[in-house]
């Protein structure tokens, strides 16, 4: 028996050794499109073994990503997303194909797109950041909700099962973040004058309650789910 989310992977080419832990791993979401030349290095699923209870998306991708690196694959297309449901699984389901391209024009296209699509929509000259915490709508933990609070212990938010709220600071720096159900998880962001972060929020499995879910996530995603949120 295993908290742990279950992976099987199907790796095509296993001639190459695992790349080191200062890589960039670039990740494709559903639309993008695979740079050409790219090698399939082979196929990832991650899913529920049944007994899992830190299966998040977060914990989901970080699987997918530490495959990719020990298979020597820098890039991750994400193929297929499954949500936690009541009726269904309590985890995240990933399904992914791992690739290898190394050239360097390719990877400056990559980091330069992945720089545009991240970048602040905040006024040049904004002396302010703003952290975005949301929390998509599911049935895992749907009547559990707990408050965002700061590294003093006082509450900027609450995340409900659909809601959302930004905070906006002049503080800049490592700030710490956390929510609490039955453990306590935080998160830390190195704030930026003029940027914006985004930070997905849910409740995963836990042993009687609940535990909370939060971690930072690419702006280019974080903007269109909170946007699709009322």
């Amino acid at each position: 028996m295993s908290c742990a989310p279950s992976i099987s992977s199907k790796i095509l080419n296993k001639n190459y050794s695992k790349l080191g832990e200062e890589s960039k791993i670039y990740v494709l979401e559903q639309n993008d499109t695979i740079p050409t030349n790219s090698e399939l290095i082979g196929d990832i699923k991650v899913g529920d073994s049944g007994f899992s209870t830190d299966c998040g998306y977060n914990k989901a991708l970080s699987e997918i990503t530490n495959l990719a690196k020990n298979s020597g694959a820098n890039i991750i297309k994400i193929l297929e997303v499954k949500a936690p449901n009541l009726l269904g699984s309590s985890c995240y389901r990933i399904k992914a194909r791992i690739y290898r391209n190394l050239n360097p024009e390719v990877l400056v296209k990559l980091s330069n797109i992945n720089n545009e699509t991240n970048k602040s929509r905040l006024p040049e000259n904004a002396d302010f950041a703003v952290i975005y915490f949301y929390r998509p709508s599911n049935g895992i933990g749907a009547l559990l909700g707990y408050k965002i609070k700061n590294e003093n212990d006082s509450i900027i938010g609450r995340v409900r099962n659909g809601e959302k709220f930004e905070y906006k600071t002049k503080k800049f720096g490592n700030q710490t973040f956390f929510g609490e159900l039955e453990t306590k998880e935080k998160i830390i962001i190195n704030v930026e004058k003029g940027k914006e972060y985004f930070v997905r929020c849910g409740v995963t499995m836990g042993v009687a309650l609940g535990r909370p879910e939060i971690y930072l996530i690419e702006n280019r995603i974080g903007i269109k789910e909170y946007e699709q949120m009322k």
